[in-house]
């Protein structure tokens, strides 16, 4: 294994262990139990969107919308209590329209042929409109108590309901990628899909299950982002998208495809949790917090095309 490659590796794990102990010196909050549990569920919306996130650029596209469809399912979620409807059945509702927006994403990219890039960024745009037309830039409140215990201070086996649907989401997508012969071939396409195709893999669906499992685990993500906040907000999860993309990249994942670990993506991603987390308890500008991510973007991105350049 190359320098680069072992770099690329470790880099994740390094500065995690980095960041967790500079912000124990720098802030007594910051290993509070409180807190600790707090940074857990609040990421718990980041982990899951990343772990679709994994899959997809698994396959070499993209999805740039999550940012904008979490805060529209929010919104129609809280608009379905508001209309009578009991959590269960508005619950229901929001995960199959999040499954609909990923066969929308994965239709137009498979059958149109229209990159995912493009077809997602619509997406975005259309979401962030809906979303503001539907609430008039006004978040509209959640006020069923047994949804919001249920999805943000309830406990199985000791663990928050949101940890717990994120070690499910983890596991699934790990066996999935990883264990199943589904994950071989979304490794083959990602590597070269007209190879693929012609070794007998089929492509087009395989890449269509993979949108909706996107569309799936960002509504589930939804969900437990609407509890946290009580509400749906329209631009409630601006850095989202970013965030999720980061921790795939950060995990080492090749966003040309055929290389992604849902694993390392946990890594990428606690370390984006713990990053706003302790930039939040320090007080730092919202702009830095952009500027620190791009820089951890660029960095990964810079290893993972050294690491490539050394194996070529």
């Amino acid at each position: 294994m190359s320098l680069a490659a072992r770099l690329r590796d470790l880099a994740p794990w390094a500065a995690l262990l980095a960041l967790v102990v500079f912000f124990a010196l720098s802030s007594e909050h910051f290993l509070n139990l409180r807190n600790l549990e707090r940074l857990a569920v609040d990421s718990a919306t980041l982990m899951l969107v990343a772990f679709g996130m994994t899959l997809v650029i698994l396959l070499g596209e993209i999805d740039l919308s999550s940012s904008a469809v979490v805060p529209l399912l929010c919104v129609v979620l809280a608009l379905l209590m508001q209309g009578g409807l009991g959590w269960p059945a508005a619950a229901l509702l929001v995960l199959l329209a999040g499954l609909g927006i990923g066969l929308l994403n994965g239709g137009l990219t498979v059958w149109g042929q229209i990159p995912s890039f493009i077809v997602t960024l619509g997406t975005m745009a259309v979401a962030t409109g809906l979303a503001y037309i539907l609430t008039g830039a006004i978040s509209v409140p959640i006020l069923d108590e047994t949804f919001l215990r249920l999805f943000y201070d309830a406990r199985i086996l000791g663990l928050p309901v949101p940890v717990v649907l994120v070690i499910l989401g983890f596991g699934m997508v790990l066996i999935l990628s990883a264990r199943t012969r589904f994950g071989h071939e979304l490794r083959a396409v990602g590597a070269n899909l007209r190879a693929a195709a012609l070794s007998g893999v089929p492509v087009a669906r395989r890449r269509l299950a993979v949108f909706v499992l996107m569309g799936g685990l960002t509504a589930v993500g939804a969900l437990l982002a609407g509890a946290r906040l009580g509400s749906g907000a329209p631009g409630s999860a601006q850095t989202l998208t970013l965030d999720a993309i980061a921790a795939v990249v950060i995990g080492g994942a090749s966003l040309f495809g055929g290389r992604a670990f849902v694993a390392r993506t946990l890594v990428g991603a606690a370390l984006i949790a713990v990053l706003n987390n302790g930039l939040v308890l320090l007080n730092v500008n919202i702009n830095a917090q952009y500027l620190v991510k791009g820089l951890i973007i660029l960095a990964a991105v810079v290893l993972e095309r050294a690491a490539s350049g050394a194996r070529e």
